[in-house]
């Protein structure tokens, strides 16, 4: 019997407080739903290396109960800029700034893509 391997991807963030950048690992439960299950501490190099930014995933996305929260802050949510990158949010502050463009907005909507790459 042949195993079927989860479809999992890399997707690059940063901290909000720190500007730290690490990883999300998300799994496809199911055909266009995502879940993110793990954030751990990545180097700017080894992402690059990687190119955890070269696929665009889309569907539907949340996080696992299991999710660990940002490595840095904790903080246990996520929250897409206009500039198309992640970070972390507390849930608390319903505007904030990017810590990759640092541009100013108000929490709204929801993630509905996200720059990827594979994770081997």
């Amino acid at each position: 019997m042949i195993s079927k391997q989860p479809h999992v991807v890399i997707v690059t963030a940063r901290c909000r407080v720190t500007r730290q950048l690490f990883g999300l690992r998300f799994e496809e439960v199911q055909a266009g739903r995502w879940v993110a299950d793990w954030a751990f501490v990545l180097n700017e190099t080894v992402s690059r290396r990687e190119g955890y930014d070269r696929t665009t995933i889309t569907g539907q996305f949340g996080l696992d109960a299991a999710y660990p929260g940002c490595p840095y802050c904790g903080a246990t949510s996520l929250v897409k800029c206009g500039c198309g990158k992640v970070s972390c949010w507390d849930q608390q502050d319903r505007t904030v700034t990017c810590p990759w463009c640092g541009d100013r907005g108000e929490i709204r909507g929801t993630i509905e893509s996200l720059d990827a790459g594979g994770d081997r």
